[in-house]
């Protein structure tokens, strides 16, 4: 069946009992000034919203009974109960209007059916569908229907509210009255409402708490008659405001548990960075002591002997042996591998080509095409090669932002005051006590010694890279 145009019920399979019906039930419409005073005797107001609401759906522990939904706030916020309540009563005065022989329907050839009737009038003044007079008083109703179940959602929590109380208190001992607030705050925390719940009471709400006995300290008897009170009375909190909660929790609880995973991708990354970096680190300091230790390396660094050209010069460096081998390896972790040749050992014109690409890179400023003291001590300088393999071999990108860089206390130098490539430090982090050795750049051991050994009270403070386990700078004394 649909409802016509015109208000009357017809059925497409058999028109001629559809018009004979139509005759018979057809509604005649109500003016609007009839309407208007109807809907204002049957009182549908605040009065007559709280005398639908059912008290018992919530008992007085807090608990919601069973088998008790809140279908009188779902009546109540849909506009079922009052929208049925104008068609009751406007039934009633059809009613009565055949009784007295008025209207179009009561006497055809059909019966008059009440129920078809009072179907039609919920379907024409669906509140979802008709905006009238009527609209303000369904969108109140709506409204009150709101903040009684949110009412309702709060009284029904009162198991965790009396849990997180005993969680303050002692051996479920009653707490202080200048307490009272904490407490709201740590439910507003525990439900996730970001200050929503808290900011509906006052500062001193606890001041309108009375103990039974009088006593400054509060049993959570005592505290619920208030709370409940204050509840029925205050619009205190919606309904939806634990669903945004709830909804907010799960968006974090997703977000921390992406987080993780990207954290676990990037530890994975950057472990398999590290034990790159480490094998290159480890092979740069076998080879640099190798260096350190070779006859001819030594004659270029402290007596002024140069690698120059492919032909030997007289006095001069050979230009085949261990050290060229050295050499060319080093150049190789810098990553410039001299092109194949037939033998590791010689100053051809592939090692020669090598040196003088990473000549160009990382070479000191203005320096000649010749392998001399100051171009090789760079190449052995364990700080700029950290710095090459930071570029070479990058952490992976993560926004780790302080777990990376932190500022740490130093606290002693305990290995590499001699002659020694590395120079180790201990530091510590203040705010949580962890120490750890790491490594400190050469240009910054004179002036860390030099404060340390001032004896002036003044901590000495570094900015360390927990990635490269690295101390990156001192920070200026604070003396």
């Amino acid at each position: 069946q649909a409802v016509s145009a015109q208000g009357f019920i017809t059925t497409e399979s058999n028109p001629t009992q559809a018009r004979s019906n139509s005759c018979l039930i057809a509604m005649p419409p109500l003016t609007a000034r009839a309407d208007s005073e109807a809907l204002r005797n049957l009182g549908l107001d605040e009065t007559f919203f709280q005398r639908v609401l059912q008290p018992g759906l919530v008992n007085g522990s807090g608990v919601q009974h069973d088998m008790a939904p809140d279908y009188d706030i779902y009546l109540m916020e849909k506009g079922v109960m009052p929208l049925l309540l104008q068609g009751l009563d406007a039934l009633s005065r059809h009613v009565d209007k055949l009784g007295h022989g008025g209207g179009l329907s009561g006497g055809g050839k059909a019966p008059f059916n009440p129920l078809t009737w009072l179907a039609q009038y919920l379907l024409r003044n669906h509140p979802a569908k008709v905006k009238d007079h009527r609209t303000p008083m369904y969108q109140r109703l709506g409204e009150l229907a709101n903040i009684e179940r949110g009412r309702r959602c709060l009284l029904r929590r009162k198991s965790e509210m009396e849990q997180q109380w005993h969680e303050m208190s002692e051996d479920q001992s009653p707490i202080a009255l200048e307490d009272v607030p904490l407490y709201l705050h740590r439910l507003d925390e525990r439900w996730n409402l970001g200050g929503a719940f808290v900011q509906q009471f006052p500062a001193d709400a606890y001041r309108m708490i009375r103990s039974s006995d009088g006593d400054l300290k509060l049993p959570f008897a005592d505290f619920w008659d208030w709370f409940e009170g204050w509840v029925r009375q205050n619009d205190v909190l919606r309904a939806s405001a634990f669903d945004v909660a709830a909804r907010r929790k799960e968006e974090a609880e997703r977000q921390l548990k992406q987080a993780r995973e990207e954290l676990e991708h990037h530890e994975r990354v950057m472990q398999e960075v590290l034990e790159v970096r480490r094998d290159l680190e480890e092979e740069f300091a076998s080879l640099s002591a190798d260096l350190y230790t070779s006859e001819v390396i030594t004659q270029i660094i402290n007596k002024g002997a140069v690698i120059q050209g492919l032909e030997e010069q007289e006095g001069g460096p050979p230009l085949q042996g261990d050290h060229i081998h050295l050499i060319v390896a080093m150049l190789r972790l810098w990553g410039f591998p001299a092109a194949e040749s037939p033998s590791e050992d010689v100053w051809d014109e592939t090692a020669s080509s090598a040196w003088a690409q990473w000549l160009e890179v990382h070479g000191p400023v203005g320096a000649q095409p010749r392998v001399d003291s100051v171009s090789l001590r760079v190449l052995m300088d364990q700080d700029a090669f950290q710095a090459y393999l930071a570029i070479a071999h990058p952490a992976p990108e993560f926004d780790a932002g302080d777990e990376v860089q932190r500022t740490m206390k130093v606290h002693n130098i305990l290995v590499g005051e001699d002659d020694d490539i590395d120079v180790v430090v201990e530091v510590v982090d203040e705010e949580t006590g962890e120490r750890k050795q790491l490594v400190l750049p050469e240009a910054q051991v004179e002036e860390v010694r030099r404060r340390l050994a001032a004896s002036t009270g003044v901590p000495v403070l570094a900015r360390v890279d927990l990635f490269s386990q690295r101390v990156t700078s001192i920070l200026p004394s604070l003396a």
